[in-house]
């Protein structure tokens, strides 16, 4: 029987297109210096900016990570955050031809102001969030969906990443997933809000709060996560559904059935921001590189054991994994 960690050695030769909704995480850093006149608020002395990968490009900066090569295809404004975006994202080996201009609308950006000392953790003060969610233009899907015929035969995987910013119309969904079924691509599919549209994929991975959302439902027991995942499953004619459960671990369900896992490292969780994204791309790049739904399931559950155990947004490598999963099955 194969090991878990025969399968990483593939992850480089697998190319994933992530689609969906480019988000820029802006940090704006400053040091506490006083109180101002003006209102009861802190002055803050600047100290650094930086503007990382969120939303989609998070899914693809957590591939890229684990030596995936992805294809970016979505959406961007006509603006300096976009622009210093896609610089960051092609630094990091990724290819971004499928990224589209659109004057109509600002590039998806949270803006954290963040305080703190020299020495100290810093802390999050305010986040503005700068989105647009209506849909994109006729044209703009015009231009989407030439790219994904484009490449469709250069991929193995697709990642939809639905953050609900208007990137997913009903006729990007239809036909972005034919054109992936034809070729017979696996298709993974990430959507905070709308996740029974996504009909014929092979894959989804809603939370316990998107399935609860998406069955109308709560996951109470697990008779209740039963239930859910499978009417998510027959709803969206999928091959496998995976219910993330936070510290009660995995489900996935497939035609043979349905396992259950625990949560890997849970009593060492630090901050589980972005492990969604860490799963659907180790999920993706494992089923890609010949890992059955099970494997792949157990595979990212290791990946997001080791993310969680770090501060912020943030990804885990080949090495990495392999170290935790060890003589696994």
């Amino acid at each position: 029987m194969a090991k878990l960690t025969d399968y990483l050695p593939s992850f480089e030769e697998q190319n994933i297109l992530v689609l969906g909704d480019m988000i820029a995480d802006e940090f704006i850093i400053g040091q506490p210096e006083r109180l101002s006149r003006e209102a009861p608020v802190l002055i803050l002395r600047h100290t650094g900016h930086k503007i990382l990968p969120g939303g989609g490009t998070n899914a693809a900066n957590n591939v890229a990570a684990l030596d995936g090569q992805v294809y970016l295809a979505g959406v961007i404004g006509d603006d300096i955050v976009g622009e210093k975006l896609v610089n960051n994202l092609k630094a990091d080996g990724m290819i971004t031809d499928g990224l589209i201009v659109d004057n109509s609308r600002p590039t998806s950006v949270k803006t954290r102001i963040l305080a703190g000392g020299g020495q100290t953790v810093k802390q999050q003060m305010v986040r503005v969030d700068k989105l647009e969610t209506h849909d994109i233009s006729k044209e703009i899907e015009d231009k989407l969906i030439s790219y994904v015929e484009e490449v469709i035969t250069e991929i193995d995987a697709l990642i939809l990443s639905d953050y609900g910013n208007g990137v997913f119309t009903d006729r990007i969904k239809a036909e972005v997933v034919a054109i992936a079924n034809k070729h017979n691509k696996i298709i993974a599919v990430d959507s905070r809000y709308e996740l029974m549209s996504f009909k014929g994929i092979t894959i989804a991975t809603p939370n316990k709060e998107e399935t609860e959302k998406a069955v109308g439902f709560k996951l109470k027991s697990a008779n209740d996560i039963e239930k859910a995942g499978w009417k998510l499953k027959k709803a969206l004619g999928s091959k496998a559904m995976l219910v993330t459960l936070g510290g009660e671990g995995m489900q996935v369900f497939t035609d043979n059935g349905t396992t259950h896992i625990p949560a890997s490292n849970y009593t060492e969780v630090f901050d589980v921001t972005g492990a969604g994204d860490t799963v659907i791309a180790t999920l993706t790049l494992a089923l890609a590189s010949g890992a059955g739904m099970v494997e792949a399931m157990k595979i990212s559950n290791y990946a997001a054991g080791i993310v969680v155990k770090k501060s912020g947004v943030a990804t885990t490598n080949r090495e990495e994994l392999a170290e935790i999963i060890g003589d696994a099955q």
